[in-house]
């Protein structure tokens, strides 16, 4: 019963995924100059070990429930590529989220910097530099990236649309995935692939 429950709720993020990442109904352009500007300082890569933390726009990806699974059935990657993290969704029920940090660092990213799964990439990365956060209240706020380079040319029309994309998850957002978010969002990353911890 347990395995159906779960198997029903991947499928109902799945469609979710389908619905947000089909981009003629939901995430406009964003208006960002990555190519130009950015040198891929929001995606976690082995590069970022020697860099100062004012250097880095985010160290940590943080995948929502049932993305890690999405991803691998669009990409056909191993779910080892990604650190993978238990998340309580019920009392009972407990899955993995996935997360790519500097200790894992992204395998979509090219030798060039340049994202190699655009059509498919994680919420977290296709809407930043806006990052989500629960405010004192668990109400759903928001902030900018740190170092973004190209974050003044911002497109507004993106900013409401993606946040009004996040507004609608968040009721289905367990809480324990918001305090990994928030936790996460104070890593530096790990230093090397092979250190052992609990969400490896």
């Amino acid at each position: 019963m347990t395995a159906d429950i779960v198997e029903r709720l991947k499928q109902d993020w799945f469609q979710r995924f389908d619905e947000i990442l089909d981009n003629s109904k939901t995430i406009p352009l964003s208006g960002l100059k990555c190519l130009d500007l950015c040198e891929a300082r929001c995606c976690p890569r082995v590069g970022m070990r020697g860099m100062q933390s004012e250097e880095l726009a985010s160290p940590v990806v943080v995948l929502l429930p049932f993305e890690m699974e999405y991803l691998i059935e669009k990409t056909g990657v191993s779910r080892h590529v990604f650190r993978r993290w238990p998340l309580d969704l019920t009392p009972e029920i407990t899955i993995e989220i996935g997360m790519l940090d500097l200790g894992k660092p992204c395998p979509f990213l090219s030798e060039k910097l340049q994202c190699t799964i655009h059509e498919h990439n994680p919420l977290d990365c296709r809407t930043f530099p806006l990052l989500p956060f629960q405010n004192l209240h668990r109400a759903l706020d928001w902030e900018l990236g740190a170092n973004c380079p190209s974050v003044e040319y911002l497109n507004s029309t993106f900013v409401t649309v993606v946040k009004r994309v996040w507004a609608d998850l968040y009721p289905l957002i367990p809480q324990g995935w918001w305090d990994i978010y928030a936790f996460a969002d104070h890593w530096t990353g790990w230093s090397q692939p092979e250190e052992a911890n609990r969400g490896d």
